[in-house]
């Protein structure tokens, strides 16, 4: 029988979306010369392999998938909330400038 999943991994569920989102946004203004990466270790990788910023975002939230479970610290979870939260208002950023800039 398949176990519905918990709330926190939904929440990690959406970081890892929400990490490609950005990723596929920023990389589209790159491209285009919209924008520049604000991340200064990321932007030099982005300019050596786009593809390997998408691995290094996807990472993380794969890492935390698996290592949630054993962590029952109420901060790691306040943690991921706000990381969540924050990587939506990245996106909708995202959407805003591409829609009012590039139109």
């Amino acid at each position: 029988m398949i176990r519905a999943a918990s709330l926190y991994q939904r929440f990690i569920f959406y970081l890892f979306i929400l990490n490609i989102a950005d990723w596929y946004f920023t990389s589209c203004g790159i491209q285009n010369n919209y924008v520049e990466e604000a991340n200064p270790l990321l932007s030099s990788i982005f300019m050596t392999n786009p593809l390997l910023v998408l691995f290094c975002k996807c990472i993380g939230p794969l890492i935390l998938f698996v290592l949630m479970p054993y962590c029952r610290s109420g901060w790691v979870q306040h943690a991921l909330l706000f990381t969540v939260c924050l990587y939506i208002m990245v996106n909708v950023y995202h959407l805003l400038f591409f829609f009012l800039f590039t139109l």
